[in-house]
């Protein structure tokens, strides 16, 4: 019988929003999980937002002693999974009773996929603007087909587009198989935004994928979120960039790598055009590390950074 291994990383959780997604967890279908749920030095008592729960055999709970950030929690849970496939479980999301139980199926039935992705709802809450998720939502109907997905068409495609939007979703709608996330390694804790999706195409590299079309949870949007914290103070606005990157000097498949450049320059310049209108407006980048990769992209490649570039500036002073 195989097990998935709930990885629960926890910063700060508002206590409604936690005890929803443990309770949706204990409702699954699928029974053979355990739970790890690991908090990263929140100045609030979570483990006794836990009591309810900690009885249960199958969750265990340990709390870090100095912050390790969103990238360093998420590892350190990484790192604690035993099971035959891997899932995330954000403080804040919901799954729908048979999310484990259909994940899994397609894993059992389909040896060469490596990752299974779920499509999902988005919540709003506390009037958050939807920061591009209506457009995502359209953009799967359009180019995503039920099912498996070859790797190479697949990264071609995305890639081409800037890898914009993250298609295959957030961490908590995607299950992975463990013998996978040992090929790939660790998530890159530099990034400060794109965490995931750098993840994604690492695993890319290696393994095909399954969409699974039927929404199975609800990712919530809301400001105490961490996507909605960096979106505002304009965090990882070159992420893609360094994504790209990734794909123009590792994938094998030469149609691969000319889609990525493609999408360097269509990204770059919608990036750089952000990021002008941002600074521009008296806004920070957070950790002045923007700019700095920015720069040594620019090293790697000056002619698509200069393309970018220059479409970019034209259309801020135009």
């Amino acid at each position: 019988m195989p097990t998935v291994s709930v990885l629960i990383p926890t910063y700060e959780p508002r206590p409604d929003h936690l005890h929803a997604a443990l309770d949706g967890l204990r409702a699954q279908t699928f029974g053979e999980w355990h739970a790890f749920i690991h908090d990263d030095a929140s100045t609030m008592d979570v483990r006794s937002l836990l009591e309810p729960y900690l009885g249960d055999p199958r969750i265990t709970f340990n709390r870090s002693e100095r912050r390790l950030g969103i990238g360093g929690n998420w590892n350190a849970c990484l790192k604690r999974a035993t099971g035959t496939y891997m899932q995330f479980l954000f403080q804040d999301d919901l799954w729908e009773p048979t999310y484990l139980e259909k994940c899994v199926e397609i894993l059992e039935r389909e040896p060469t996929v490596g990752f299974v992705a779920a499509n999902h709802v988005y919540r709003y809450e506390d009037t958050v603007p939807n920061a591009g998720y209506d457009e995502l939502q359209s953009l799967r109907r359009q180019l995503l087909i039920p099912g498996l997905q070859d790797r190479r068409a697949f990264l071609a495609l995305w890639a081409e587009r800037g890898l914009h939007p993250n298609l295959i979703g957030e961490p908590s709608f995607v299950m992975l198989r463990r013998s996978l996330t040992e090929e790939v390694g660790l998530f890159d804790e530099s990034m400060p935004q794109g965490l995931d999706l750098e993840y994604w195409v690492r695993c890319l590299l290696h393994s095909d994928w399954s969409y699974l079309e039927e929404r199975l949870g609800e990712f919530r949007v809301h400001p105490g979120g961490a996507s909605a914290r960096h979106q505002t103070q304009g965090m990882g606005l070159f992420d893609r960039v360094r994504c790209l990157d990734l794909v123009m000097g590792k994938a094998q498949d030469r149609s691969v790598r000319h889609a990525a450049r493609r999408g360097m320059i269509h990204y770059l310049s919608r990036a750089a055009g952000r990021f002008l209108r941002h600074v521009s407006g008296g806004g920070g980048v957070g950790g002045a590390t923007g700019m700095k990769q920015l720069l040594r992209l620019g090293g790697r490649h000056p002619l698509l950074m200069g393309r970018g570039l220059w479409r970019a500036l034209v259309r801020h002073h135009s």
